[in-house]
């Protein structure tokens, strides 16, 4: 699934502006607490519910430049955008796969209580192993080997930071998800994209803007909400 998962975002920036992209990908805290409900018989608070909405409202801002009802119009009308389908297939297995995780971080808890963090780590490396196989051998039909190997020659610094960094965060998140609700988790995740605005800010000198700050405000203000008893 997550193999599915990188496919289909790949595809998606391929078909599609980023800016359209990434906030339909981002949208997964508006349906996993339904299926989460559904599901897994999560049942929060309303403070989380409030939180869950500040931190999406905080990813609009950052992602249409503070303009978030035509950013929300963009969105509504992508649903006619042929273009857009493989952003919204990315949507639909980021639920799936954070609903799949957490029933398998589960039974792993269920089974091996004692043992959380060898559990987080084991249940990546194995879904790991079957995902990026597969999204592997698709790679392989659909390009050159030639240049495949061409590309790794160049990037291999850098695909292995980024391999090692996915692994230890993703990791953490398997340790997490024995012990917070599932909706939780991944509306906090949704930080880590203010993390790389700033990074955005601080290193390639982009512009802060006043709605950059609202939104580092409101995603304080959510994790705060979140933490909250």
């Amino acid at each position: 699934m997550h193999g599915a998962y990188i496919l289909c975002l790949s595809r998606a920036y391929l078909t599609a502006d980023i800016s359209y992209v990434y906030p339909i990908a981002r949208s997964a805290p508006v349906f996993v607490p339904v299926f989460a409900w559904l599901f897994l018989d999560e049942h929060l608070t309303a403070s989380v519910f409030l939180a869950i909405g500040i931190i999406l409202v905080a990813i609009y801002i950052l992602h249409f430049g503070g303009h978030v009802l035509r950013g929300f119009k963009n969105l509504f009308a992508a649903f006619h955008h042929q273009d857009l389908r493989w952003a919204f297939c990315t949507l639909a297995l980021v639920v799936s796969y954070s609903l799949v995780d957490k029933k398998g971080m589960d039974a792993f808890l269920h089974h091996f209580p004692e043992q959380p963090f060898a559990n987080g780590v084991t249940f990546f490396f194995i879904e790991a192993t079957l995902g990026f196989f597969l999204c592997n051998v698709y790679i392989f039909i659909k390009h050159p080997a030639k240049d495949i190997f061409q590309i790794w020659k160049s990037e291999w610094k850098k695909a292995i930071f980024a391999g090692t960094a996915t692994a230890a965060s993703y990791s953490l998140i398997c340790v997490v998800l024995q012990f917070e609700a599932l909706s939780t988790i991944v509306s906090l995740r949704q930080v880590s994209v203010l993390l790389v605005v700033y990074w955005g800010c601080w290193k390639l000198h982009e512009p802060f803007g006043p709605q950059r700050l609202l939104a580092a405000v409101l995603i304080l203000i959510g994790v705060f909400l979140i933490g909250t008893p």
